[in-house]
């Protein structure tokens, strides 16, 4: 019996694609087209009569992921026509649409064409007979490294947004900029934008400039765009492969659209314009990603046999756990927040109150069950859903109000790797305050969830937001004076005591068995983090059995962690678990 053959396909940027965003509205119209153009890809395999192992569940467009398994050999020039397909149809779409609304002396068609041709790199690889799924994968992942990028050159003046490609406006590169007129040009494209905006209802502000693909991502979000791209596509679809959409796909494609209504939805305000005395409001976002699905995906080909049935059961629990937390937003956030993607094993999401201030205490409570109630025991219907075999690493980022959205989701990332850093299986609180400046305290879930980390059981009898303010003010005055040492290099009893003094004499998370990651054993679960995580961070080559077993060189390292940790629990904790004032109308 011959081998069967595999095919993996993605592409890319993907972060950069979601990163470049004001709106939440942005970030569901990224999330929306990353989706489609993967189930582009997807659909047209199946009807090439190929089996898509990965992603599973693939009749549901919201929340594919970007990495694509296929049994049997599809022809590479038929899934890049699928994916170019697509792309080409939305940004065609988007520039007819505005075109046929606003009357202008357009000459931008051949930037439009720059943006539907260049804006993704394609990558595709085909197994040779014999070849695993995990095999082909990491040939992908190889491929992916020597990036071939061709950049779309423009002239004139860049999007208000991100700064990096030109503002789209009817004489789009037809201006030498030798002979341009800076308050000319600045008059037509505020005028443009004006126009545009008297059709987009709340969609776009009078003063902002978008680039073609900012562009793109906003208004296909609108209804009446998401339905002219979908008939487009369908269009496409008969003329090319004789085949249509079922009236279910149909409606799942233009859901997006439906779901971000004006009349229903309501955007977050994070740019502060002329005359705008809206006020603005701290939020708290997150993003996470599940722990270790590369090496538990690898661990799928040792049984060659059961490698396919086993990836698309993982791809469709994952698939199942990502859209039923999409569809009970509303009851799991507790309607303070969105779920603005679900996809495999990533999520990102933001919490906060329309026209109401959240308080960062609500956000601390919903992080202390998130892993056992959400990642973990998530059901359907009173059912539990399949069991995951990978953890969940999350960013959590409580973001000021002045903070751009686009370093909002900057600092989610940020957190998020830096959980996965510190040990995986935790949660990264970060602060972000106006000037910039943050704070960041990483916890394990284990240590959040059993109230180990609950100061109201502190010593001195104090009301918990006392207590907080409390430990806050004898963390920075022991700072000042060097007590946790010159660069908290010093003994770890201060650090413990304090922590004793406000956590309760007896508690655990701090004893000493408690502070490593467990060895990992080759395909078995590790057990239960640490909170500092894998040894080898600190140069260690195993789990220490005592302060004995560290050598002095490490030791230093190990003491500034711990330390460390306390500190920035007293820092971190002070802000989170006070109240934060209702914001008043800004002036205008």
């Amino acid at each position: 019996m011959t081998s069967p053959t595999y095919t993996a396909i993605t592409f890319a940027p993907v972060q950069g694609f979601i990163e470049k965003s004001r709106k939440l509205r942005d970030l569901y119209g990224s999330s929306y087209l990353l989706s489609f153009l993967s189930w582009a890809v997807c659909y047209r395999a199946q009807l090439d009569g190929y089996r898509v192992i990965s992603p599973a569940l693939i009749k549901v467009a919201q929340g594919l992921p970007n990495q694509i398994v296929i049994q049997g050999p599809f022809p590479e020039d038929h899934a890049r026509e699928a994916f170019n397909a697509a792309w080409s149809i939305v940004v065609n779409t988007c520039r007819e649409w505005i075109e046929q609304r606003v009357e202008a002396p357009y000459q931008w068609q051949r930037d439009w064409n720059h943006w539907a041709n260049y804006a993704w790199e394609f990558f595709w690889v085909q197994g040779e007979t014999g070849e695993s799924i995990s095999q082909v994968r990491q040939r992908l992942n190889a491929k992916k490294r020597p990036r071939g990028w061709t950049g779309v050159n423009w002239t004139g003046e860049s999007s208000t947004l991100s700064g990096a490609d030109a503002v789209a406006w009817p004489r789009l590169g037809a201006i030498n900029p030798r002979n341009a007129r800076y308050q000319e040009q600045k008059g037509e494209i505020q005028a443009f934008y004006q126009a545009l905006g008297q059709h987009l209802e709340s969609f776009l502000d009078p003063n902002e400039e978008l680039s073609v693909p900012e562009l793109v991502k906003r208004i296909v979000t609108h209804e009446t765009v998401a339905n002219t791209v979908i008939a487009a596509y369908e269009a496409h679809l008969e003329n090319h492969l004789q085949a249509s959409l079922e009236d279910q796909q149909k409606h799942d494609l233009i859901a997006i659209a439906r779901e971000l209504n004006p009349r229903t939805f309501r955007d977050l305000n994070r740019k502060r314009t002329a005359g705008n005395t809206e006020p603005k409001y701290w939020t708290g976002w997150f993003q996470g990603d599940g722990d270790g699905a590369g090496e538990y995906l690898k661990t799928l080909a040792t049984d060659p046999d059961q490698e396919v049935d086993r990836l698309h059961h993982f791809s469709d629990t994952m698939r199942q756990w990502g859209l039923e937390l999409k569809h009970r937003q509303g009851e799991i956030l507790g309607g303070n927040g969105r779920m603005i993607y679900a996809g495999g094993d990533d999520f990102l999401g933001v919490l906060y109150r329309p026209n109401d201030q959240i308080q960062p205490t609500e956000c601390w409570d919903f992080f202390r069950t998130f892993d056992s109630c959400i990642w973990r025991g998530l059901q359907k219907d009173g059912q539990p859903l399949p069991e995951k075999p990978i953890g969940v690493s999350v960013g959590f980022v409580w973001a000021a109000p002045n903070v751009p959205q686009r370093d909002v989701l900057q600092h989610c990332r940020e957190a998020e790797r830096s959980a996965k850093q510190q040990g995986k299986d935790r949660i990264a609180f970060r602060i972000v305050f106006n000037g910039g400046n943050t704070l960041e305290w990483a916890c394990p879930w284990w240590a959040l969830e059993a109230g180990h980390i609950d100061i109201s059981q502190n010593q001195l009898r104090l009301d918990p937001e006392q207590a907080w303010l409390h430990f806050y003010n004898d963390v920075a005055a022991l700072e000042a004076r060097h007590g946790f040492g010159g660069k908290q290099d010093g003994p770890i009893d201060v650090a413990a005591g304090l922590f004793r003094i406000y956590f309760g004499a007896t508690n655990p998370v701090i004893d000493y068995v408690h502070w490593w990651n467990p060895d990992p054993i080759q395909g078995a679960p590790t057990g239960r983090v640490g909170i500092l995580g894998n040894p080898q961070r600190f140069g260690l080559t195993s789990v220490p059995g005592s302060f004995s077993d560290i050598p002095p060189e490490r030791m230093l390292r190990v003491r500034r962690a711990f330390n460390q940790w306390v500190i920035s629990l007293a820092k971190v904790g002070f802000h989170l678990c006070r109240p934060v004032r209702q914001p008043q109308p800004v002036a205008s």
